[in-house]
């Protein structure tokens, strides 16, 4: 396991080389972290970042109590920063809350379970911690979507109509707390809003049913297919920030590698594929790169100490800097009757910090750096 001020190595892979390469003439090389205390590395991945000049310097992350209460936190990314509780809501056992920070980090939409199967969706605001609760009931394991200007988030809601599963895109306002429905599917095995174009006049949904995996776009009140992603299952996708290109995993019946990380490109249709010898989970962009980072046992970054055998990484948000991020790192159990430990960390370049290991938690987002 992973122990707080005990050092671990992880390295980026070369594999990860070649296609930013092909795709943009971006060199790479490999970057080196130690756990809290910095330390010198030889070399560092060498991406492109946006300008330094944010408020968004805070992560929020939620960990459960022992008060039947998941509680959110607030801190600074600076190294040992000290957490401020900002709100604590109340959880079914064993259901704890999920949720997405907002594009200008000043609140939170929380999707939180206290009885029954469905979820309530709530507003919590900045940094007060006032919870303002959306109208309706809507799915627990649905995508958070923020629209760019902060004030719209996108949910599912899945209903039985006749035996047939009917899943509503739905649009929330936050500000008036009106709710209305974008988009419906039938019979989909999943449907997943993954983001706006920058003007905030697109949505992008991911339908997977019978037919394969494919993106759908709504505009001006019209539902209009764009691309198929994959004749069978995809899974973890990540929009681009700028809304070109969408990340996404692939997952395949057979072969050596189950689950495959590809890129799609909106405007052409075109997908590539990062090389890769294992199994990839997960994926996030960093700040003005053009290629996406996945994570996993074959993800652009590796676990390199003997101790954790089979761990590995998965990156879930860049600060929009691009000199941090928060990832998961997941420690397989022993055999099978052992489950996974899952630990989430800030990491930089030079360091790695645990922030979460209790079961349950959650990062929420990278938030306004904001006098709390």
């Amino acid at each position: 396991m992973l122990v707080p001020g005990v050092r671990h190595g992880i390295r980026v892979p070369r594999s990860l080389v070649p296609i930013l390469l092909g795709a943009c003439a971006v060199i790479a090389t490999v970057v080196a972290w130690a756990v809290v205390a910095p330390r010198p590395t030889g070399t560092d991945i060498a991406l492109p970042g946006s300008s330094p000049s944010t408020d968004i310097r805070a992560i929020a992350y939620s960990t459960p109590g022992d008060d039947g209460l998941d509680h959110i936190y607030v801190r600074d990314a600076a190294p040992a920063a000290s957490p401020r509780l900002v709100a604590s809501i109340p959880h079914a056992p064993g259901i704890h809350l999920r949720g997405s920070a907002s594009p200008i980090g000043d609140r939170l939409a929380i999707l939180s379970v206290t009885s029954g199967t469905y979820a309530s969706l709530a507003a919590v605001d900045l940094p007060s911690g006032q919870a303002s609760t959306v109208p309706g009931t809507f799915d627990y394991l649905s995508p958070l979507v923020w629209s760019p200007d902060g004030k719209r988030v996108v949910v599912v809601q899945t209903e039985t109509d006749s035996g047939t599963s009917v899943a509503r895109v739905m649009e929330a306002d936050i500000q008036d707390r009106s709710v209305r429905t974008i988009a419906e599917f039938r019979d989909a095995f999943a449907v997943a809003p993954v983001g706006f174009s920058v003007d905030g006049e697109r949505t992008f949904i991911v339908v997977v049913d019978e037919t394969g995996s494919n993106l759908w776009e709504r505009r001006d009140g019209e539902l209009k297919r764009l691309a198929e992603l994959s004749p069978g299952r995809t899974r973890d996708w990540a929009l681009s920030p700028g809304g070109s290109r969408l990340a996404f995993i692939d997952v395949l019946g057979t072969g050596s590698r189950t689950y495959i990380g590809r890129m799609l490109t909106i405007a052409t249709g075109a997908i590539s594929t990062q090389p890769s010898e294992g199994d990839q989970f997960g994926a996030a962009w960093q700040p003005s790169s053009p290629m996406p980072v996945f994570g996993g046992p074959g993800g652009a970054l590796a676990m390199e100490d003997p101790g954790t055998e089979g761990a590995y990484v998965v990156p879930l948000d860049w600060a929009p800097t691009g000199e941090a991020w928060v990832a998961t790192v997941i420690i397989p159990g022993t055999d099978r009757t052992i489950r996974a430990t899952e630990v989430i960390e800030l990491q930089t370049r030079s360091t790695r910090e645990q922030v979460a290991v209790t079961p349950g938690s959650a990062f929420l987002g990278w938030v306004s750096d904001l006098d709390y």
